[in-house]
């Protein structure tokens, strides 16, 4: 198993608080969870086998986007996550 430790930053790279977190698709059945990012834009997930895995993440002022990462069977994986500015989005 890996452990996913990932960061979300806004368009300003500044952490972002209370974004939604869940996967989208995985090698495996995975149970519909999602997590909130914390204080720090922080949050963990597990990938129970290795394979490509699609997170998503939505945040209620920069709306949503997707990150494709893969895991080879490491201890952990350590991602990035950035909203990207939108017309009409300061």
């Amino acid at each position: 198993m890996t452990i996913i430790i990932g960061h979300v930053l806004d368009p300003h790279h500044r952490p972002e608080v209370e974004a939604s977190v869940y996967i989208i698709s995985a090698p495996i059945s995975m149970p519909d969870i999602a997590q909130l990012t914390d204080e720090q834009g922080r949050f963990t997930l597990s990938a129970p086998v290795p394979g490509r895995y699609t997170l998503g993440v939505r945040s209620d002022r920069w709306g949503a986007t997707q990150i494709i990462y893969e895991t080879c069977g490491e201890d952990e994986l350590v991602i990035e996550v950035q909203f990207t500015l939108t017309e009409g989005t300061v």
